[in-house]
């Protein structure tokens, strides 16, 4: 009969949880979004439907932008920019978001600072 190993126990469990995580992470669409980058994303995208180069560089120029990498992952960067990410909408006539977008992303802002 084989005996207990408690450091076989412990890297067999620490193995279950990860792979349980990983197919978590599948099943919710793969790895972590980086709501930055897909925030800021958006919004060049939205400039980038301007026709005039000057006004695409004015807008793109606009975009909120954090100075590192390591600031864009912050937590609360994260979720600043979720706001952005989530409620987005382009107004390709401005290459910004629509008025009811920008509101949606103030209201979301706001929901986070009463939490």
């Amino acid at each position: 009969m084989a005996r207990w190993n408690p450091g076989r126990t412990v890297r067999a469990t620490a193995w279950a949880a990860a792979a349980i995580l990983g197919l978590a992470a599948l099943d919710c669409g793969g790895a972590a979004t980086n709501y930055y980058t897909s925030a800021v994303t958006r919004q060049e995208e939205c400039c980038d439907r301007l026709a005039d180069a000057a006004a695409r560089e004015s807008c793109r120029a606009q975009i909120r932008r954090v100075d590192s990498e390591a600031a864009a992952n912050t937590d609360v960067n994260q979720q600043t920019f979720r706001c952005v990410d989530r409620y987005f909408e382009c107004d390709p006539a401005t290459g910004r978001a629509t008025r009811d977008s920008a509101q949606a992303q103030l209201d979301c802002l706001n929901d986070l600072g009463s939490n």
